[in-house]
C-alpha cells in the first residue's frame, strides 16, 4: 500500500488526530452509511435566484422566468422544501443573499437546493459567469460560501446547485443512432459514531443546464413553455421524488433532456441542435426525499 505523507498508510481515516487548523462541524451521519440523513425537523432551504430583467446595458429580457420559477417551486414544495426567491437582484444583493443564507443556522435541516435562473457565458479568460441584474459574477459565487469550514452546519449535508444559463455560444448538433438491420422495432435512526474528518469540498452537487460552452435553451414547442432543462428537471422531482434517488432522478434529466429535446430555429445556427445536462458531483451517499 502507497504510504501517505504522514509515514501512515493512510488507512486511519483520520479519526485519531486532529489538526488544530482543522474546523470542527456536527456530525449528520455515520462515516460509512450509504444514505445522507433527511430526517432532521425540515428538509431545508430551497433558495431561487432568478432573473427576468436586466439593466439597459445587460443581455435582453427572460421572457420565461415566471414560467420558469412557478414549476420550479412546485416542485420543491412537494420534496417539502422551503423555498426562497430573489427576483432580478443587483450583484451586491446577490452575493448578500448567498452570504446570508451560508451563516444562516440549517442545524434542523436535511439539506440545502440553490437554483440560479439568468444568461450566462464565459469571458476571456475562458471563465464562467452569470449576469445579475447589473454586472457579471462568477459562477463559483454561487458554492463558494457552503463549503464546511464556512457554513458548519450544512457539514456532512447535500448542498445542490442547479444552474440554468447558457456556458457560451457553442452548439451541439448531436449524432443519430441508427437499429442495426436485424434488430427488431420495439415501440433510521443514526448509531453512535467516532469523529472523522471529511474534505472541505464534499458533498456538493452542481448540475448544469447545458455542456461546457454551449448554450441552454428555452422553448414554447412540444409542452415546454419556458427553459429546457428546467422544464425536465421540474417534472422529473416532482414525478420521482417520492419513490427514487437525486442520482437516479438526475440520470434521468440528463437522459430527457439529451434525447428528447431538438432545437427548433428555422434559418438559424440554432435550429436543430440538442442539449444535455452537465453534473459535478462530490456527494458520497444518496439523496432519498421520500
Amino acid at each position: 500500500m502507497e504510504k501517505a505523507q504522514d509515514g501512515s498508510d493512510g488507512r486511519n481515516l483520520g479519526y485519531a488526530t486532529w489538526d488544530q487548523d482543522r474546523p470542527d462541524a456536527p456530525m449528520p451521519v455515520g462515516p460509512k452509511e450509504p444514505n445522507y440523513n433527511m430526517q432532521h425537523k425540515k428538509r431545508g432551504h430551497a433558495v431561487i435566484l432568478a432573473y427576468e430583467n436586466f439593466s439597459s446595458y445587460g443581455p435582453p429580457r427572460r421572457s420565461c422566468a415566471e414560467n420558469d420559477v412557478d414549476i420550479v417551486t412546485a416542485a420543491f414544495k412537494k420534496l417539502k422544501f422551503t423555498v426562497r426567491t430573489s427576483w432580478d437582484l443587483k450583484r451586491d444583493d446577490f452575493l448578500k443573499v448567498l452570504k446570508q443564507e451560508s451563516l444562516s443556522d440549517h442545524s434542523d435541516h436535511d439539506c440545502l437546493v440553490v437554483v440560479l435562473m439568468s444568461h450566462g457565458g464565459v469571458d476571456d479568460m475562458n471563465n464562467e459567469f452569470i449576469y445579475t441584474y447589473d454586472h457579471k459574477v462568477m459562477t463559483s459565487e454561487l458554492w463558494k460560501n457552503f463549503t464546511p469550514e464556512k457554513c458548519p452546519t450544512l457539514a456532512g449535508k447535500p448542498k445542490m446547485f442547479f444552474l440554468q444559463a447558457c456556458r457560451g455560444e457553442g452548439v451541439d448538433k448531436g449524432v443519430r443512432l441508427l437499429k442495426p438491420k436485424a434488430m427488431r422495432v420495439q415501440t433510521d435512526s443514526l448509531p453512535v459514531e467516532q469523529d472523522y474528518a471529511i474534505p472541505l469540498h464534499a458533498d456538493m452537487l452542481i448540475m448544469w443546464a447545458s455542456y461546457i460552452g454551449t448554450f441552454a435553451f428555452k422553448s414554447g414547442n412540444n409542452g415546454l413553455n419556458g427553459s429546457v432543462f428546467l422544464h425536465y428537471l421540474s417534472n422529473v422531482l416532482s414525478e420521482d421524488g417520492d419513490k427514487h434517488d437525486l442520482a437516479t432522478m438526475l440520470l434521468r434529466v440528463t437522459r430527457e433532456v439529451a434525447v428528447c429535446y431538438e432545437s427548433y430555429v428555422p434559418g438559424s445556427q440554432l435550429d436543430r441542435n440538442k442539449q444535455i445536462p452537465y453534473t459535478v458531483s462530490t456527494l458520497m451517499r444518496k439523496v432519498f426525499f421520500n
